[in-house]
């Protein structure tokens, strides 16, 4: 296990599961198109991979999603303000404030689950 990790290297599969995710949808921008919230030409492809945590511990690299960098680390398209407007808060707004906008990590890693068709986390 790596220094600071709480996690150790990903397996194969784990491995397919992050790199699809890295290059699919950004989970956050997906929750928010299918409600109507958000244009679909507006999802952001190519993401950062979001591992949840339980207890400050990472859950292992199945219980994670695909969330793009506004969402995941805050960093705007255009303002911060406008951003927003479009793309909904970011993690970095809050956890709470976050997963009220798009659900708990639970029902992400659920729709990043079914959306690219991977395996289910344990």
């Amino acid at each position: 296990m790596k220094s600071g990790r709480s996690t150790c290297n990903p397996t194969k599969e784990e491995s397919a599961r992050i790199v699809a995710a890295k290059e699919g949808h950004c989970m956050a921008c997906l929750s928010r198109a299918m409600r109507g919230e958000m244009e679909w030409s507006f999802i952001v492809h190519g993401c950062d991979y979001h591992h949840t945590k339980s207890g400050n511990i990472r859950r292992g690299h199945m219980a994670g999603f695909a969330l793009c960098t506004w969402h995941h680390r805050g960093h705007p398209v255009w303002s911060h303000e406008r951003t927003r407007q479009v793309y909904g808060p970011s993690l970095m707004d809050g956890s709470k404030v976050f997963r009220d906008a798009y659900g708990t990590d639970d029902e992400l890693i659920v729709l990043q689950t079914t959306h690219v068709n991977l395996p289910r986390a344990a």
